[in-house]
């Protein structure tokens, strides 16, 4: 099985480079990327691989480090955004999936974590969201494993 790990957001923007984190913290496990916004570039990453990994901070209202595990073929049904620059990550794979049926993953997990602080410009993530980034990790090389991905 071909995996990726996409993490999603600015790491000169506090908690927002949370993705970034879990996925620095995961090279060399499988192919991973990092990218400054959830655009038609996530597409492009992840198109031919049989699951995609993506993780992103969240805004929830949980409380900040929590994980959520997002299954995107239960929350994109009811998620619209209108314009290339306000596109949710559920728009961009609803695009995905439906221009490229056959070389989109089989399979897409979204690892959420819950932010504190996104605005002003700092590259240090929150002490709730920085607890958090080891706990993302094992999330993800757990489900890996149980996968048969990595041993």
């Amino acid at each position: 099985m071909k995996a990726i790990i996409v993490g999603i957001g600015n790491p000169l923007m506090k908690d927002d480079g949370v993705g970034f984190k879990v996925v620095e913290a995961l090279e060399g496990v499988v192919d991973t990327v990092t990218l400054l916004n959830t655009d038609l570039k996530v597409i492009q990453k992840i198109l031919n691989y049989d699951l995609a990994i993506i993780v992103d901070g969240l805004i929830t209202g949980a409380p900040p480090g929590s994980i959520l595990e997002v299954d995107p073929a239960n929350s994109w049904k009811n998620v619209y955004s209108s314009g290339t620059h306000s596109m949710t990550l559920f728009e961009v794979l609803r695009i995905g999936y439906h221009v490229f049926p056959e070389e989109m993953p089989k399979e897409v997990k979204i690892i959420g974590i819950e932010v504190k602080e996104i605005r002003g410009y700092d590259p240090t993530l929150s002490p709730e969201v920085k607890a958090a980034v080891p706990k993302a990790v094992d999330l993800i090389k757990n489900y890996l494993k149980a996968r048969r991905v990595i041993k």
